[in-house]
């Protein structure tokens, strides 16, 4: 029975995972309040699986509502602390976001500049990445999304950290859910993890893991309408 986590009593040092560097396309944050009842959000709230193409304006809100980053401090662990919009166990946050269109590369969405980043030589992967996806929903135009977990993070801080990034990972996939429904997306997370493939093009892997799969696609009902 797996141990319950508990805090390191002396922090251990971890060295970040490095991205590789790539073409930065920066994205455009929300300006206006949603002027939604949550109440209402969650009831309309439901899995739909017709994807029409997600052009960036609507990625970028996505991106911001759910999981832009609001600050970070200096940590003993390594790694900056940081306040995104979502909570993550000591506020670590190993799970990172990445992008596959229809055709191309992964793109890392980079929470601090609220940007998308193009992983070089990840075409293969997306492409694979895809193809699992598309063995358990029809993405026709659909924007696939990756999580990506960087254990190492949270065992900084976490004794029998495990279950903490797992948990961590669905808190993210249900903000991606919750504000899906709010800006009106049509939105499926999958069963699959995307294990080994999404992370097969990406150097020193060993220190990444995928935790999850999901599907995202343009407008299927107004928002103003609600």
């Amino acid at each position: 029975m797996p141990l319950d986590p508990v805090p390191r009593l002396l922090p251990m040092r971890y060295q970040p995972y490095v991205w590789p560097a790539g073409v930065k396309t920066p994205l455009v944050a929300r300006a206006q309040p949603l002027e939604l009842d949550l109440g209402q959000v969650l009831d309309v709230r439901q899995t739909y699986r017709a994807f029409r193409r997600l052009d960036d304006a609507a990625l970028g809100e996505l991106m911001w509502l759910a999981c832009r980053n609001r600050s970070s401090r200096p940590s003993a662990y390594g790694p900056n602390q940081e306040s995104r919009v979502h909570p993550s166990a000591g506020a670590m946050h190993p799970i990172h976001v990445l992008i596959a269109r229809e055709i191309g590369p992964w793109l890392r969405y980079d929470p601090l500049e609220h940007a998308l980043v193009e992983l070089p030589d990840s075409s293969a992967s997306a492409g694979a990445s895809r193809a699992a996806a598309g063995s358990t929903v029809e993405l026709a135009h659909g924007t696939l999304i990756g999580l990506v977990a960087e254990p190492g993070k949270t065992a900084a801080k976490y004794e029998h950290h495990e279950s903490l990034v797992w948990r961590d990972a669905g808190v993210v996939l249900g903000y991606l859910s919750v504000m899906a429904a709010a800006l009106g997306l049509a939105f499926c997370p999958l069963g699959i993890t995307g294990q080994p493939y999404l992370t097969a093009q990406l150097p020193n892997a060993f220190a990444l893991q995928a935790v999850g799969l999901s599907v995202v696609g343009g407008t299927w009902v107004d928002p103003d309408e609600r």
